[in-house]
């Protein structure tokens, strides 16, 4: 059946989809127009573009299984994936600063906040700032410490407002500079990083750079006057997975020593960007320690979490990841221990060729998707999107 776009969607898909403007056809230069829906045919769970353009696609990664995966980072990447999922309380005015888990701070619903042997941490972590993106701005999330595991989270949300959904599809590159800019210059001149020439970034996602405000970076300073010797994640989903990855950044230039762990992270740097962050945190240098001790070393830098059916993490075209990657095999809930492996550096999530055919997603999975996706949500993978150890978009049912 031919699907009809409505105004609002095919503006999103041809802005999403700019890569295929670039490709170039056997007999011509020139860019091919723009897709819409009116390009797409959704038939029998095939999807077809009637376009001269790319395929994207995931290339079969290195699995790095001489590497181990530990019980302890099993549990840690599924506490980190509930404190993603609580960002998403704030939109329904659920969780509150001051107090514990256990003590209010979030939803006696949840298990997670009030039942102690699903979080054994409920009663000693507090809420200390829960941060409210403004119109035309991105960040929403909070700040909590763990007083039992010692460590701050700051955790992002994903899309949920018409404007997160806009930033995710303004996907023109715009250069990058980062916020923290003396502290960037010392890294420079002392010789600690390169300088990050001819760096590009996804533009939707610099906007949370030219909004970030200095009370959040004195915020985290007073936390760590008062707990020096805590240690600091900086976690998200979705495009607030883009976003926590900016933020771990500029951290990082300021002298901490943040784990930045996303979960289903859009592509976001262009290649030279992506070979910055990556030096910026030392990934081969934590790859290599990881091959030597045959176990993945994870006190530290940049580590991106992507289950093997999400297609969001494959786009935007002509963007890179960074980071060392840790694959979910697994389509369905639960997912356990056995269903995790390592598969390194990730330099190169998506394949990108030359062909007619625009895409080759298939039609798997289902899910409670934002208003505007409707029917594409089997085409997008939008189940699996959300499937990181519990369905991370809603604040229920973990």
């Amino acid at each position: 059946m031919k699907f009809v776009p409505g105004v609002i969607m095919s503006f999103f898909l041809s802005t999403w989809m700019v890569g295929c403007v670039e490709a170039k056809t056997e007999n011509s230069t020139h860019p091919t127009k723009l897709l819409s829906f009116s390009d797409i045919e959704l038939s029998d769970g095939n999807t077809t573009f009637h376009a001269d353009s790319i395929t994207v696609s995931r290339p079969k990664s290195q699995n790095f299984d001489n590497v181990r995966i530990s019980q302890d980072l099993y549990e840690r990447l599924v506490y980190f994936s509930r404190m993603c999922a609580l960002t998403y309380c704030i939109g329904s005015n659920e969780l509150f600063v001051g107090s514990t888990l256990l003590e209010g701070a979030c939803p006696d619903r949840l298990k997670f906040c009030s039942d102690e042997s699903t979080n054994p941490t409920a009663g000693k972590t507090v809420v200390e700032l829960v941060l409210l993106a403004e119109n035309d701005e991105l960040g929403t999330g909070f700040l909590a410490v763990d007083h039992e595991k010692r460590v701050v989270v700051l955790s992002f949300r994903g899309s949920s407002t018409n404007q997160d959904w806009l930033s995710d599809f303004a996907v023109s590159p715009t250069p990058y500079e980062p916020v923290s800019k003396e502290y960037y210059k010392e890294w420079v001149e002392s010789g600690r990083i390169s300088d990050c020439e001819g760096c590009l970034v996804h533009r939707g996602f610099d906007v949370f750079l030219k909004t970030l405000s200095s009370q959040f970076f004195d915020r985290i300073e007073a936390i760590f006057d008062t707990y020096p010797d805590y240690s600091l994640v900086v976690t998200g989903h979705s495009l607030g997975a883009a976003v926590a990855s900016l933020a771990g950044i500029e951290l990082r230039l300021r002298n901490y020593d943040p784990l930045v762990l996303t979960y289903a992270s859009p592509n976001m740097f262009n290649s030279k960007l992506r070979a910055w962050v990556d030096e910026l945190f030392e990934t081969e240098r934590i790859h290599k320690m990881s091959l030597d001790e045959g176990e993945v070393m994870f006190r530290s830098g940049f580590f991106r979490v992507v289950h093997d059916g999400d297609y969001i993490t494959m786009v935007p075209p002509f963007y890179d990841p960074a980071g060392l990657e840790i694959v979910i095999t697994e389509q369905l809930l639960p997912q356990t221990l056995k269903d995790l492996e390592y598969h390194g550096p990730s330099t190169s999530v998506v394949s990108l060729q030359d062909t007619n055919v625009c895409s080759t997603m298939g039609s798997a999975g289902s899910g409670q998707g934002h208003r505007f996706l409707g029917p594409l949500e089997k085409w997008l993978h939008m189940y699996e999107h959300r499937a990181y150890f519990l369905l991370i978009n809603t604040c229920d049912d973990f």
